[in-house]
């Protein structure tokens, strides 16, 4: 027999034979739990990596720049008629600022009021970007350019608002956040200290004075004797806000404020216009002279009545009032006395009367290219005298802005 197999046959027999051998026996070993892999070994110095990466000071974050020392402020002499913006580089470096008054919007507190009226122009007549009208603006000098404010201001609730006591807060430039442009005051490259970029600025507080009482214009063209003289009074739309000089359409009301009827001839050949505009004043009539007498063309106002007419403001004013958009502001006018009924025998009112208040007029869009607008710094006090006749020495003339324009692009 094989001796591996007699050896197993015989092992077999011996646990039948003896049982107690077979439970003496102890049980195998569980097997071997798995170990935790080997630490990293210790860096130089004695610290692991992760210690030393924590300990590593971090690089410090770059210094904040202070904000530039530039300063805007309004002066208003009156509620309605132009306004001065000045904005003045107080601080020890220059820097680039878009001048350009478009950019200005207007909080408006009226009196007895507590929440401000925001006034602006709408958004085809404000700058698009801030590449148009930069100029580099030195310490100590100044901005200055002329505004209107009823161009911002403009009908309604905020044209009210723009009255006397009324609280104004002025801001320039644009109303984002953050480190994205446009910016209205921005550092020049290269110049230190540097000073961060601002999105606007903001004025102080004023306080808005009145405008002057105009003259009284009611038709009182009658004889010194008379008791009940006509008593009529002219006014036109407080605003109109016009895209082009096509669509220029003004309301012209006559009211009677006698105690008597009065007979007159209300039609657009005896209305006319006094017109201030950006390209200058024009006096604008009808282009004929009123036709012959007839009744038909005559109208009769009772006591406390009114008439109204709608005429295009075009077909009155030939000149350069619509060449450039803007402010207009117009006085309409009544003048009858060409336009008498004596010679058909009736009594009628032979006079002229002028409208008590203004219309304003908002014209988004000339009938000529708009005029590009090189904006010009306040001129040194002082530099004009210096340079007059007979002062002694040569004083050099004040530097122009330099105007900061995009880059070509390809």
């Amino acid at each position: 027999m094989n001796p591996t197999r007699l050896s197993a046959v015989l092992a077999m027999a011996a646990l039948v034979a003896f049982p107690s051998l077979a439970a003496a026996q102890p049980a195998p070993p569980a097997p071997p739990t798995p170990s935790a892999p080997p630490a990293s070994p210790p860096a130089k110095g004695g610290q692991s990596k992760g210690a030393a990466r924590r300990l590593e000071p971090k690089e410090p974050a770059p210094p904040v720049a202070p904000a530039p020392d530039v300063r805007l402020t309004l002066q208003a002499p009156s509620a309605h008629g132009p306004w001065t913006m000045r904005v003045t580089n107080a601080g020890d470096v220059p820097v680039r600022l878009v001048a350009d008054a478009r950019l200005l919007w207007l909080d408006v507190t009226a009196r007895g009021e507590t929440r401000p009226v925001r006034c602006e122009l709408p958004a085809d007549m404000r700058a698009a970007d801030d590449t148009a009208g930069a100029v580099v603006l030195p310490p100590g000098r100044s901005y200055v350019e002329s505004l209107q404010p009823v161009l911002y201001c403009f009908g309604g609730r905020a044209l009210g608002a723009l009255a006397q006591g009324a609280i104004v807060v002025g801001h320039l430039g644009w109303t984002g956040h953050g480190a994205r442009a446009p910016f209205v005051v921005a550092p020049i490259d290269g110049v230190e200290p540097a000073v961060a970029a601002v999105h606007r600025l903001d004025a102080p507080p004023i306080a808005v004075p009145d405008d002057p009482t105009p003259p009284d214009s009611s038709g009182a063209h009658t004889r010194p004797d008379d008791p009940d003289r006509v008593k009529l009074t002219l006014r036109g739309q407080a605003a109109v806000d016009a895209g082009s000089a096509s669509h220029l359409f003004v309301t012209v009301t006559v009211r009677n404020d006698g105690t008597r009827p009065v007979t007159l001839r209300f039609r657009p050949e005896a209305l006319r216009f006094r017109v201030s505009a950006p390209g200058g004043a024009e006096r604008c009539r009808w282009p004929m002279p009123p036709v012959a007498a007839m009744r038909d063309l005559f109208t009769t106002i009772r006591p406390g009545g009114s008439e109204s007419q709608t005429v295009l403001l075009s077909a009155y004013c030939g000149g350069h009032a619509f060449d450039q958009p803007g402010l207009l502001v117009l006085v309409p006018e009544l003048d009858t006395r060409r336009a008498s009924g004596a010679e058909i025998a009736l009594a009628t009112f032979d006079g002229d009367v002028v409208a008590t208040s203004p219309t304003y007029v908002r014209l988004h869009e000339g009938i000529k290219p708009v005029t590009l607008r090189r904006p010009r710094l306040e001129a040194v006090p002082g530099a004009a005298a210096s340079a007059a006749p007979g002062a002694s020495g040569t004083a050099a003339p004040a530097p122009a802005p330099a105007v900061v324009t995009p880059a070509a692009r390809p």
